[in-house]
């Protein structure tokens, strides 16, 4: 039996060994892949004769799962250990795509797997962070947190024109997901061999990760609740204008696979060039810039009539401002509940269910605010987000204790 590498906070180091993060990236980089396969679902079932209610109605089961699983994952990750549930959950997402690879044989394949990669993905997704948390100094936190997010945008954004490259050569989906599910098997390897390495590394001591009623309270009502709702406001922005961009780009007379690869790859490149020096700056200073930087690309777009210039210049300023935010705010959230004495891995859960609330939530509010008022209504309500996010930061600089500071300047 491994005996845990246990140290004060103080004595962490403030770098992962490559032979850790290398492989800890990239099996971050397999399993994002393999969830942005729900980005073209609708498709390859349509390919299977299924309408798109169907992929509407697996997409939905997946969502529920993510929800719930969030809420149960901690206790799990208590009784098998953090990092073996993390690889259990990539194993669990090659079977989701496997279950879609079968999906032409059975239609409730497709069912079973949304359910899995629900779970899968909410599994990695919760617990990816709280690996990094315990094993670096807390100046060294932001680093491996944003390289962390980029991977994780990388894989998503490599998805799509890998699974339609494959679906084209090979004439069938089934590829695509055999394909993808050998890569979760990959990434699940790549995971233990990480875990491995992090079973002998010298690491803090984390409480219970399993989310309770009183943990989830006490963060709320402790300073971390600034970047908790910050995150959840953000992420409603992310999804309005993700899942209504087609809507605008054709508003625009643009084309809206400008908008998505434009925004892959400013945010993957902002996320691995900054990485190694965000941790220098005070993360409130870097919170207000990137909120400027967001609200300027929503502002861009808001004001085009038309340019394909001005549409890739404000994808790029949203790209770079909501990009890094993630990231930033998470290790906000990290920093406030080790200062105050919160459950450093409850705040970190909640933070990621705010997320999760705002990114599957909101797309149906923001439905409605296209219905009644056309895209540029909802583009104003996101600037206004963004904007209630500014003076929630403002609040918590002012008024709200510890300040949120990593570096000296």
């Amino acid at each position: 039996m491994t005996v845990a590498n246990i140290v004060p906070a103080e004595k962490l180091p403030s770098a992962m060994p490559l032979e850790v993060s290398i492989p800890f990236m990239l099996g971050s980089i397999s399993l994002a892949a393999s969830y942005g396969s729900s980005f073209f679902l609708v498709d390859a079932l349509r390919s299977i004769q299924q309408s798109a209610t169907t992929a509407g109605a697996v997409i939905s089961t997946g969502t529920i799962a993510t929800i719930l699983c969030s809420l149960m994952v901690g206790r799990i990750a208590d009784s098998l250990g953090l990092m073996r549930t993390i690889t259990v959950a990539a194993v669990m997402m090659a079977a989701a795509m496997i279950s879609f690879a079968l999906a032409s044989t059975l239609t409730l394949f497709a069912y079973v797997g949304g359910l899995l990669l629900g779970i899968g993905w909410s599994g990695f997704y919760m617990l990816a962070p709280l690996q990094v948390l315990g094993h670096v100094r807390a100046e060294a936190r932001i680093k491996y947190l944003t390289l962390l997010s980029g991977s994780q945008m990388l894989g998503i954004g490599l998805a799509s024109p890998l699974a339609r490259t494959v679906a084209v050569t090979a004439g069938s989906y089934i590829a695509v997901y055999a394909l993808f599910a050998a890569a979760c098997l990959v990434g699940a390897t790549f995971l233990e061999f990480a875990g491995r390495g992090l079973a002998h590394a010298p690491q803090t001591k984390l409480p219970t990760v399993r989310l309770n009623v009183e943990g989830v309270l006490k963060a709320l009502k402790s300073n971390t609740r600034y970047p908790i709702i910050m995150i959840g406001l953000g992420a409603c922005v992310f999804a309005g204008l993700f899942t209504f961009q087609t809507l605008y780009a054709a508003s625009r007379s643009q084309s809206a696979d400008t908008f998505f690869l434009v925004f892959t790859l400013t945010a993957v490149f902002m996320r691995f060039a900054v990485a190694p020096i965000i941790g220098k700056f005070r993360l409130e200073r870097v919170a207000a810039v990137l909120s400027i930087c967001t609200i300027g690309g929503l502002f861009i777009l808001f004001v085009n009539v038309g340019s394909t210039a001005n549409y890739i210049i404000g994808t790029m300023m949203f790209a770079l401002g909501y990009g890094l935010s993630y990231s930033t705010l998470n290790s906000m959230v990290v920093y406030i509940a080790d200062t105050e004495g919160t459950s450093l891995a409850i705040a970190s859960q909640v933070f990621t269910l705010s997320y999760f609330i705002g990114l599957f939530g909101f797309p149906c509010i923001a439905g409605q605010i296209v219905k009644a008022g056309g895209f540029d209504n909802l583009l104003i309500t996101m600037m206004v987000l963004i904007v209630a996010n500014a003076v929630l930061l403002a609040t918590q600089v002012f008024f709200g204790q510890p300040r949120t500071l990593t570096g000296s300047l």
